[in-house]
Formats: C-alpha cells, sequence, structure tokens
C-alpha cells in the first residue's frame, strides 16, 4: 500500500504530498486524514506528516521508497471534504495546507494516547505556601529578583489555586518558573479530580419552545425555508439587543433537527458562559457538544470524540468549533457576527465567517449571521442582496430600548469635578442604589493606569521586549505589559534623568473600581476584565455573583458588553468613551460604536426600564449621534460613505504583508525587497503602499513592518501574488517571518 503525505514543515518548497510505503504490520491503522511519523530528508529525526491518500495500486519509482514508522492517531478527525476545506483555506490565506490541517484537529494533539486514559488523568492546580504579606515583603526586599516569578506570585495573591494550564496559557508562564517556585517554597502543586462535566454542572428544567413575537416568527419562517429545502443561503439577523435572537436560533435548531441534520452554534469566547449555554442545554439536553479555551486539553478531545462518533448533534463554542468533525451539517450560526474574535490573529490567519459560508456551500446548509451592530461589509452585503437581511426592531416582551444620554464632561471640569465619574453618572448610580437595582461601568482598559511617565524629560516607561508601554497594576504594585507579559516592579525613579516625579496617565479598571469605592464608601463593587478572570470559569463565578447576590455595581471592560442578560440593571455608565472614539484605524469607528451600542443593550432588559450614560468631551461625534438615536443605519450610512471615499472593505480588498525579526535591518531590508517585487511588472491592477512600522514595531522580542497592498481580489490577482511570494522566497534572510494576513480588522 502507498501513501502519500504532507509533511509538517513551514518550509513553503516543502508544502506537497510525498510517497510513502505502509508496512504491513500498519496496514490495519492507516486511514486518511491520521498523523503518521516518517522519515524525511537526510535528518535521523522522525518528522510527523498527515495521510491524505491512500493506492493500492500504484508503481513504485526507480528511487527506493521509505516507510512509514508509526501512526500516531487512533481516530482520523480529517476526511476528503475536509482535506478540501484545508485547500480552500491554504489557497485564499496564504498558508501550507498542513496548517490549515492543524485547525482541525483537536486541541493539543501531540502524541499517541498510550498509558492512561481520559477518564483517570488527573488536573494539577497551583496553591500558596506563604502569605501575602511575607511574599511582598520579599519581592521588595529583593529576595525574589525574576520578573517572571514575581508575575507568578502576584497572580497568586489574588487568586484562588488555578489549574497549571491555566497560568500557562492566560500569563504565558512556563512550567519551569512555577517549579522554581514551589523549589523556593512559595508554591505546592496538587492533584485534583479531572474537570467535570460542562454540561453535568448546569443545573437546568428542560424547556419548549416559546410563542415567537411576530418578528421573531418571520425571521424563523424566512428561514426555515431554505432549511426545509437543504438550499444553501446566507441569512442576517439584524436585531436590537434584547429582541429575542436567542430564541430564534433555538427554533431554527429544532427544524434542522427535524430534518435529520446538525448545527453548529458560534459565539464570541467572551460570552461564552453558563448563561449563553443555558438556553442551549434547557432545549436540547446533552445533545450538545461544547467546545472553547477554557476547558482543559483533555476534555476538548473528549468533545470531539464525541462529535466525530456521532453521539451529539448540536456543537456549540468560539471561533474554532467551526472545525468540529461534525458531518451532516445543515445550520451554522455565528452570533454576534461582527465580534473580532473571528477573525484569527495567528497563522494562519482566516476569517470564520469566510469557512463557515465555505463548509455551508459545500453542504447545502444555511449560514445565519445574528447582530445588533453587524459589520460593515456584512450589512453592506444585505442591503445589495447577496445576503438576505430580517430586521427585529423590537425588544422581546414589554422591554423598551434604553434612554441613552451623553454626557459632556467639559460642563463637569467648568463646576470643578475633577473625578472620573461624572456628576450626573454619580447621581444616577445614587438613585439606583437607594432603587436597590444594579449598575454596569464600561471601560475599555483594564490596570490602574494605562501607563507611567517622568514630568521632567517625559520618558514612558515601556516593555523592552515590545514597543509599548506597561500598565500600572496598584493592587500588586507592577509594571505589566499586556502584549508578552513582562513585569517590573514599580518605578519610582526615571531611568533616564533620574527625576523622582513620576505621573500616572489614562484610568484603568482598577483605579476606576478604588474611586468608586471613595466616593461610595458602603456599597459593594466586582470588577471583571482580563486580570480577574485568568482561572476557569471565573467569569461566570463574577456574573453569577453580580446577578444572585446583589452586587450594586460591576465594573468591566468589553467583557460585560454582550451576551449577558441581567433583569435588575437599569443603569449602565460608559467611561473613558474619548480613546474609544480616538483609534487610529480604518475600522476603530467601527468597532467603537459596537462596543458602546452593546454595551449600553445591557440596560433595561426587563419591565424596568433603562437609562445610559456615556460621558465624552466630544459631544458631537457622529458615533455617539447615532448610538444616542438608538440607530445603527445612522452610522451605517455615514461609515460606508467613508470606506468608499478612502478605498477600504467591503469596496477593496487589502492584503497585509508582515515581515518579522530580531534584527530590525534584516527586516527593513527584506520589506524593501518584497516592496520591489510586489511593484516590479505591475499594471495598475493593484496599489502597493511603501514599507512602514505598525503602531507597535516591535513584539516578543521581534520588529515588525508591513507592506500594504490594495486590490479586487480575484484569480489572476491571487496567482500573481502567489508568483511574487515565491520569488520573495528565495530572496529573503533566513532570520526574518513573512505572514499575510487577507482584510486585516487592524492596520
Amino acid at each position: 500500500m502507498l501513501a502519500k503525505i504532507l509533511i509538517n514543515t513551514s518550509v513553503n518548497t516543502l508544502n506537497k504530498v510525498y510517497d510513502y510505503l505502509v508496512p504491513e504490520n500498519l496496514e490495519q491503522e492507516v486511514e486518511i486524514g491520521k498523523r503518521v511519523q516518517v522519515s524525511f530528508g537526510r535528518g535521523r529525526d522522525l518528522e510527523e506528516g498527515i495521510i491524505v491518500r491512500l493506492e493500492t495500486e500504484y508503481e513504485l519509482p526507480k528511487y527506493k521508497l521509505k516507510e512509514i514508522s508509526s501512526v500516531l492517531d487512533d481516530v482520523s478527525y480529517i476526511d476528503e471534504n475536509r482535506l478540501k476545506l484545508a485547500k480552500y483555506i491554504s489557497y485564499v490565506y496564504f498558508c501550507n495546507v498542513y496548517d490549515a490541517l492543524k485547525l482541525m484537529l483537536p486541541p493539543g494533539t501531540k502524541s499517541k494516547n498510550s498509558s492512561k486514559s481520559l477518564e483517570t488523568r488527573k488536573d494539577k492546580k497551583v496553591i500558596l505556601l506563604k502569605s501575602n504579606d511575607e511574599i511582598m515583603q520579599d519581592i521588595e526586599s529583593n529576595v525574589i529578583k525574576s520578573a517572571k516569578q514575581i508575575q507568578l506570585l502576584s497572580f497568586l495573591m489574588y487568586t484562588d489555586n488555578v489549574l497549571i494550564s491555566d497560568i500557562e496559557d492566560g500569563l504565558s508562564i512556563s512550567r519551569s518558573v512555577i517549579s522554581t517556585a514551589k523549589k523556593n517554597g512559595y508554591v505546592d502543586i496538587i492533584e485534583v479530580d479531572k474537570e467535570n462535566d460542562f454540561l453535568k454542572d448546569l443545573e437546568v428544567e428542560r424547556t419548549t419552545s416559546l410563542p415567537p413575537t411576530e418578528e421573531q416568527k418571520n425571521v424563523i419562517d424566512g428561514i426555515s425555508r431554505y432549511i426545509y429545502d437543504e438550499e444553501y443561503k446566507q441569512c442576517l439577523i439584524h436585531g436590537v439587543t434584547g429582541s429575542g435572537k436567542t430564541e430564534v436560533y433555538l427554533q431554527l435548531i429544532e427544524r434542522v433537527l427535524d430534518q435529520g441534520r446538525k448545527a453548529i452554534v458560534l459565539v464570541p469566547e467572551i460570552s461564552l458562559t453558563y448563561q449563553t449555554v443555558e438556553r442551549f442545554v434547557s432545549r436540547f439536553g446533552n445533545d450538545i457538544a461544547i467546545l472553547h479555551s477554557k476547558m482543559t486539553v483533555s476534555k476538548r478531545k473528549e468533545e470531539y470524540k464525541r462529535i466525530k462518533m456521532g453521539k451529539v448533534n448540536i456543537v456549540i463554542g468560539a471561533r474554532s468549533a467551526v472545525f468540529a468533525p461534525l458531518d451532516n451539517v445543515g445550520l451554522i450560526i455565528i452570533d454576534e457576527e461582527h465580534d473580532t474574535s473571528y477573525y484569527s490573529q495567528t497563522k494562519p490567519k482566516y476569517s470564520t465567517k469566510d469557512i463557515a459560508a465555505y463548509i455551508c456551500k459545500e453542504a447545502n446548509a444555511v449560514l445565519v449571521l445574528g447582530s445588533a451592530t453587524p459589520e460593515i461589509s456584512t450589512y453592506n452585503k444585505a442591503i445589495n442582496g447577496n445576503i438576505e437581511l430580517f430586521e427585529m426592531k423590537k425588544r422581546a416582551g414589554d422591554a423598551k430600548l434604553p434612554q441613552i444620554d451623553i454626557v459632556n464632561l467639559r460642563d463637569d471640569r467648568i463646576m470643578g469635578n475633577t473625578s472620573n465619574i461624572s456628576l450626573k453618572l454619580k447621581a444616577a448610580i445614587q438613585e439606583n442604589i437607594d432603587n436597590n437595582e444594579q449598575t454596569m461601568l464600561f471601560l475599555n482598559k483594564r490596570g490602574y493606569n494605562s501607563y507611567l511617565t517622568c514630568k521632567d524629560c517625559g520618558y514612558v516607561f515601556n516593555c523592552p521586549n515590545c514597543d509599548v508601554a506597561m500598565t500600572y497594576h496598584k493592587s500588586n504594585n507592577l509594571l505589566l505589559c499586556h502584549y508578552c507579559s513582562h513585569v517590573e516592579k514599580n518605578v519610582h525613579i526615571c531611568s533616564k534623568c533620574g527625576s523622582e516625579h513620576i505621573s500616572s496617565y489614562n484610568l484603568g479598571t482598577e483605579k476606576l473600581e478604588e474611586e468608586l469605592k471613595e466616593i461610595f464608601p458602603n456599597i459593594t463593587v466586582l470588577r471583571m476584565d482580563a486580570d480577574t478572570t485568568i482561572a476557569r470559569d471565573s467569569q461566570q463565578k463574577i456574573l453569577d455573583e453580580f446577578k444572585h447576590n446583589g452586587t450594586d455595581v460591576l465594573i468591566g471592560t468589553q467583557m460585560i458588553s454582550k451576551g449577558h442578560d441581567m433583569p435588575n440593571v437599569t443603569l449602565v455608565g460608559i467611561i473613558g468613551t474619548d480613546s474609544l472614539l480616538a483609534m487610529n484605524d480604518f475600522s476603530a469607528s467601527e468597532r467603537a460604536f459596537s462596543n458602546i451600542y452593546q454595551v449600553s443593550g445591557r440596560a433595561g432588559r426587563s419591565k424596568k426600564e433603562g437609562r445610559v450614560l456615556i460621558q465624552t468631551s466630544d459631544t458631537d461625534n457622529y458615533i455617539l449621534k447615532a448610538v444616542e438615536n438608538n440607530s445603527y443605519i445612522d452610522f451605517f450610512d455615514k461609515e460606508i460613505e467613508y470606506r468608499k471615499t478612502f478605498g477600504y472593505p467591503p469596496f477593496i480588498d487589502i492584503l497585509l504583508f508582515e515581515i518579522s525579526g530580531v534584527n530590525l535591518q534584516d527586516v527593513k531590508d527584506d520589506a524593501e525587497k518584497l516592496y520591489n517585487i510586489l511593484n516590479y511588472n505591475n499594471q495598475n491592477e493593484y496599489r502597493v503602499f511603501s514599507p512602514r512600522s505598525p503602531y507597535i514595531q516591535k513584539l516578543n522580542n521581534k520588529f515588525r513592518v508591513n507592506v500594504l497592498v490594495k486590490a479586487k481580489l480575484n484569480t489572476k490577482i491571487y496567482s500573481q501574488m502567489y508568483g511574487k511570494i515565491k520569488i520573495y522566497n528565495t530572496k529573503k534572510k533566513k532570520n526574518t517571518l513573512l505572514s499575510i494576513t487577507k482584510n486585516p480588522i487592524f492596520i
């Protein structure tokens, strides 16, 4: 038997299949899509590969073929359809086929499971052995000098014992750092029972379909036509916050299941909480598989096996769940379709919506996109007839859209209020406290202050690894880089001029929490941001405490903006609005509108009327005017005109070529080479912009330079780009890397 094998390599010239013989003892194990180990090239080490074709009839070449050494997988998750999908991803997103195939393997797939079954595995947790005071004393007296040790211990000082995997993923801390802390007597590592089943933890009663509102019925009936006809169709549900889109999703899934087909439901990772899943579990029981990053690797592997073996008909998850090995898909739903988490920022850099559309087209299935603030490109397709548009303009039940007021911060300054909380917002919070109603405060920054700077020379305390200022965290008195996790003790003296006049600028969630408690000393406050939600299930615990224990105020970043239905929240305050409006990116206004509008939608979702106060010094901004009028259309009309005038998606496609490396001059030289190659023999079919550094030039000790191309992508342009990339790869330096993003959301 002959196997055609794709080798796991990042070298573009090796991105092709190679022939290997299958030894007799492995003939029963080999299968298309399984990973194998093979000898490749002149090296002695075995390389990983994936079988893409098997042949029983073949002619032996003149040279001697090598044999497969071993088969790594018990189960194949990649079939012919997924091989086709991988080739599509490779073509559209300029990546190797193997990189695309990796997306379809269970997370953490490295080697064959041979020793312990998943059922008997244990998780490991890290617990502190010393008190917070002892640790802080050792940090301040330089007993603990390592930045990573300080980061680890500072995190554990304010967080209950957490899984090692959470620390590794959330803080980018290696196992050796934890082992060193254990050796020095600061922590211990204990085994705990394997993670409980996500679904079994939910104590929910089974429910049946609710009588739909007239708007809901029109949407359900309209989309069901395509489900029953098994016709490929893309549909956009543009529904205001609280309009009942989830009930529409549930009833559409019921119709798909009645047809004997299956469904995938995608939600932003930030919204994937018990509350989100609860609605689906109450309707469909354990006919559901859950996939999200907060699950352990072993649990996600279990879910993959359940899906592959046909034990479930519904998959719910974040972006990567679109690759779940679910057969006979009849419906894919992408909720909050505008969310930037649906765009992968790591290689291969893909759009989840594009992948879902391809899967649905191949399967004659329906793709449903839902949002109160659709992506500009999506809504533009809808009004031009490329996607069928369904509108839901009313909130379900008796709930009304919240009253939205713009608070002019200039008035507060005239009145002498120096607080970050305006006088109007203070009064509104006090009124809510008096009425036993809850408040959410939104601020899109974590930490205490954005950065520290020297008043005398203007020096900003930057991360040594990244071209970005570090954030000050007052609770543990540290400066932390939120990109590479570099940490330093709080600086009191300027390293450039020696001045002691150190000042902090901008507002963070931690400082806002402190300020709020000073104004209202007797209230209860919770904070939800990336720093308080690293531990598994911590986000859900915060939300549960807020919802059920009557906490007065929840402060949070965009984590609080979506998917949460809190009946007693009648006030939302939006702070730091001007920093959202000032982002320097072509899609910044779209993200600003979406964030502000979505978090506004958390107010007044029951019979109690809601109110939103937006603090700003830019009261005439068209984004805020559109939010104030509860009008996505007002925003879209202005934004689409801007995109058309300046040549941005959806009117043109953008390819962002990023060259990175540890040597800045090498990166610049290769960027110039790429620019010249792309421009060579260009017949004005596309536009190449001169190389430039991104907003953050250095990241994780690597310098970056971008080359931007604007074009209306078609087969001819793709062909030209591939040819020029091939030429570039023969001329580039070995110590630089090239990554390509199609229609990036950040430039």
